[in-house]
Parts: C-alpha cells; structure tokens; sequence
C-alpha cells in the first residue's frame, strides 16, 4: 500500500508499505494492504512502517490517519524520524 506522512512544514515519507503500526485514540492498529476505509485521531507516540528495504521508526505529535483504496495519509502536527 502506498502510504504518504505529512506535517505543516514538508512531506515526511511516501512510499510503499506493508505493514503501518500507529497509536490511534483507541489504542494501537496496524494497516495492511487492502484495510477497510477508515479515518481516525492519532495520538502522539511512535509510528512504524515495515517496507521490503526494512523498518523505518517515526517519532509523531497528534494527528489523523486516513486509508481508502491502499492509500493511507498521516496527517501530523510534528513528525522525524528516529
């Protein structure tokens, strides 16, 4: 799935992933390919993205996460990577 982490300032990621881990309001979820439509209020934590090259490890404030169609959107406060 395509996913793309974006802040106020610039774009943090695009790119493929397998496996997205986030902490949402609700407690942590993990996205895969072909998820069910869904948007939700991230919280400030970690975020992990599992690609073919390995694993990138984001460091996130507040946000909302949007996926539909293998597309997910981070939309965050403040984002780096760790």
């Amino acid at each position: 799935m395509k996913v793309i982490i974006l802040t106020p300032e610039k774009k943090i990621f695009e790119g493929e992933v397998e496996i997205l881990t986030v902490k949402s309001r609700s407690g942590q979820i993990s996205v895969l390919s072909n998820h069910a439509p869904l948007v939700t209020a991230v919280d400030s934590g970690i975020i992990i993205l599992k690609t073919k090259e390995g694993k990138k490890v984001f460091e996130n404030e507040r946000g909302f996460l949007k996926t539909r169609n293998n597309r997910t959107s981070l939309l965050l406060r403040k984002c780096k990577e760790k």
